[in-house]
């Protein structure tokens, strides 16, 4: 089956491979932008083409890349505009935190240095800070504008549209220095023959030179990566860069032969280890674009059939919906009948190939225009596009005839596997995606109550009929308590690896539903919350939490100071519901004093579909002084993606790494490596499910810093957590 899945990866590979080219040379021309004047960066010679380094890399990165360049030179503030606007596509910059948040950079490929000029005779200047007091010429909007706005908004600057211009105004006397970049500076300096200005210092602010891209345009930032790895490691680049960049300074006239030599063997070397680093890049990028191919087919891909999952599954039939004019549709839910005994009768690893081998069966019954899905353990979907009811039906019992009374294949000496079929058909503009998965759903439980080997159409009826049993039943129970206010709040208690007594700095908020007996236990999140998942109820639960648990922070200040961090658990579905993202922004915004308490727990299993807005609110959360934790950390394939695009500090090691460290080395050791990479990476790192007092001697020795579990403290209801914290500070030794 490995096999078939790589085949199937290969296959995959192929297409976007094929789609991608068509895209390419489907794309218009990438226009270069640039600063007319600019030289030796960019300028227009004497017979009106453009030339200069960025030019001249550009067409290197081009032809590595085969796309065709236009280049379009203005004013340093309109092609500014002109990039935020889409009219061009590249422009070279400095690259500057402010400057990220409008734009993306490629790597980085230059060190650029700014030099102070002065009037010839003046008073040296060897630092920035010299500036103080004086009045100093900067070009408007440049990376030197914007550092001199920032660290030293007391130095007086006049500002000018070019560099050129800044400097004819300092030999004209009235200013006392400009920052200028050392290139440019040093070059109007020598072809306008400007004698009463001279250089002070050594080189100062040195800064990162890229090629900048619209905010988002991906794919053309990996274009140009991909180009000026080639170039670098060709030799192109060096060329290019001792054309237009060699220092102007002219060497020291006693310098030694010796010295020379000495120097062209360094340079030499130095283009060697860059060649070779270059090289190293490539191999890297590459790797990389490899692991994010293999990340984007696992997280629309089944691991164990190699069938499409259920998200990818989910947002199909969500474009069928919103789509109009594309007809009327169906939608099989196939159960494989007491699954559960076989299951146990097999063994997992039998029962495994026992799905897997179903799951080809199936893949080979349907129309080439259907799409199959696994959406969980003996649970498949047929999505067939296109499709009126009854044919959706004659589709459904040729399945069932297929598998009712056979073996699943050859030699088989199993038991015959029947199924349950549930069937739903929906039109475009009619119906939501949370609505037909619930009435294939219901239908497949109808059949199932029926007996089995057979297929049930969804009626209306069927709601009420599958919400005596299974999943369904807590849908109503689920509702009633969010509008009866019968849920609960607990906390489970966070604390520093170490030895006993455990200090609670930190506790995670969890949720519990009251009983519909009062003698009886509240219900544990663990069996309603799978059902609150399947049919899409995550969301409302995750209002109630949020508003329920800010209340209460507002109202219990004095309890919530003796904490570090409240942590609020929040579902991928939730981040990716832009209503829920207004609300979550409104809220927070209302209690924004309470931000540097609160923690949100991001569970990495779980893809957020609209990440992007999810990224906006969570980085201005971040910012107010909340922490995101990566929840579940290891357990998905979302976690690298989270970490690239979200702002995280806490890493939670899922319990299924931390259960057996003190008896297995090969689980220890893991558990070490994620966390030196935590580390590495400047997150702090949480182990969950903590139970016994050898785990938490083997957190200490792997250094992980925080950990929770039942050996720590069980969850307790909220109004608990105020004694807890006041009978652990009265044991704390007084240190007066």
């Amino acid at each position: 089956m490995t096999a078939a899945v790589g085949r199937r990866a290969q296959a995959i590979a192929a297409l976007l491979l094929l789609l991608a080219l068509d895209q390419a040379q489907a794309d218009d021309i990438i226009v270069v932008g640039g600063e007319d004047g600019y030289r030796p960066y960019e300028t227009l010679d004497d017979r009106g083409r453009p030339v200069g380094f960025n030019i001249d890399l550009m067409r290197a990165i081009a032809e590595a890349g085969d796309f065709e360049l236009r280049f379009e030179l203005g004013g340093w503030d309109e092609m500014r505009d002109a990039l935020a606007t889409g009219r061009i596509d590249v422009l070279g910059m400095f690259v500057s935190s402010g400057r990220a948040r409008t734009v993306d950079f490629a790597q980085p490929h230059v060190i650029v240095h700014h030099r102070l000029f002065i009037p010839a005779g003046g008073e040296p200047v060897a630092r920035i800070e010299g500036l103080e007091g004086r009045r100093v010429v900067v070009q408007r909007q440049a990376y030197s504008h914007e550092y001199l706005i920032r660290h030293h908004p007391e130095i007086e600057l006049t500002l000018v549209d070019t560099d050129a211009e800044g400097l004819e105004l300092l030999a004209d006397g009235g200013h006392d220095a400009a920052l200028l970049t050392e290139h440019r500076g040093r070059y109007t300096l020598e072809k306008r023959d400007i004698e009463n200005l001279a250089v002070s210092g050594p080189p100062v602010l040195p800064v990162e030179y890229a090629l900048a891209v619209k905010r988002g345009n991906d794919a053309l930032l990996e274009k140009l990566n991909d180009g000026l790895d080639e170039v670098m490691a060709s030799g192109e680049f060096d060329r290019i860069y001792a054309r237009w960049l060699q220092p102007y300074d002219e060497p020291d006239q006693a310098t030694s032969r010796t010295t020379l030599i000495v120097f062209s063997i360094a340079a030499l070397l130095a283009l060697l280890a860059l060649a070779w680093l270059s090289r190293k890049l490539i191999v890297y990028r590459r790797e990389m674009n490899a692991a994010r191919q293999q990340l984007a087919y696992l997280r629309e891909h089944d691991t164990l059939t190699g069938l499409l999952s259920r998200h990818a599954l989910e947002r199909r039939i969500d474009e069928l919906c919103h789509n109009p004019g594309s007809g009327k549709h169906s939608l099989l839910n196939i159960n494989v009948d007491q699954f559960r005994l076989l299951n146990e009768k097999l063994g997992h690893a039998e029962a495994d190939k026992l799905l897997q081998t179903l799951a080809h069966r199936l893949a080979g019954l349907i129309p080439s225009r259907a799409e199959i899905a696994r959406l969980g353990a003996d649970e498949f979907a047929i999505l067939l596009t296109d499709t009126e009811r009854e044919s959706a039906r004659e589709i459904g019992q040729e399945i069932l005839s297929e598998f009712a009374g056979r073996p699943l294949s050859d030699g088989d000496d199993h038991r015959p596997v029947t199924l349950s079929i549930g069937l739903v058909s929906f039109s475009d503009g009619e119906d939501s995606i949370e609505r037909i998965l619930r009435r294939a759903d219901c239908a497949c439980v109808a059949a199932k109550e029926d007996g089995g080997n057979q297929l049930h159409a969804w009626h209306p009826e069927d709601l009420r009929l599958a919400e005596k049993y299974g999943e369904l039943g807590w849908v109503s129970r689920i509702q009633s308590a969010l509008n009866e206010n019968r849920m609960l709040l607990y906390w489970q208690p966070i604390v520093p690896t170490g030895e006993p007594p455990y200090r609670t700095v930190g506790v995670e908020i969890l949720i519990r539903m009251r009983a519909d007996d009062p003698d009886e236990e509240p219900i544990t999140a663990a069996r309603f919350m799978p059902a609150a998942e399947r049919y899409f109820m995550t969301t409302q639960i995750d209002r109630w939490v949020v508003n329920s648990m800010l209340v209460w922070m507002a109202r219990n200040g004095s309890i919530i100071e003796k904490l570090e961090r409240v942590n609020i658990n929040l579902s991928g579905r939730s981040l990716g519901d832009a209503r829920f993202l207004n609300f979550l922004d409104r809220r927070t915004r209302e209690h924004a004093r309470l931000l540097p308490k609160l923690c949100i727990e991001v569970t990495e299993t779980a893809l957020i579909s609209n990440l992007e807005a999810a990224r906006e609110l969570l980085e201005r959360l971040h910012r107010g002084g909340c922490r995101i934790a990566l929840d579940d950390f290891g357990t998905g394939v979302s976690s690298m993606n989270y970490l690239r695009q979200l702002p995280v500090d806490y890493l939670k090691i899922d319990g299924s790494f931390v259960r057996d460290i003190d008896r297995d080395p090969e689980a220890f050791e893991f558990i070490s490596e994620v966390n030196r990479l935590g580390h590495a990476m400047g997150k702090i790192t949480v182990a969950e499910c903590v139970e016994t007092e050898a785990l938490a001697h083997c957190l200490v020795r792997a250094k992980v810093d925080f950990m929770q579990g039942y050996l720590i403290g069980y969850p307790q209801p909220l109004d608990d957590l105020d004694a807890h914290l006041s009978a652990q500070q009265s044991k704390a030794p007084n240190k007066s």
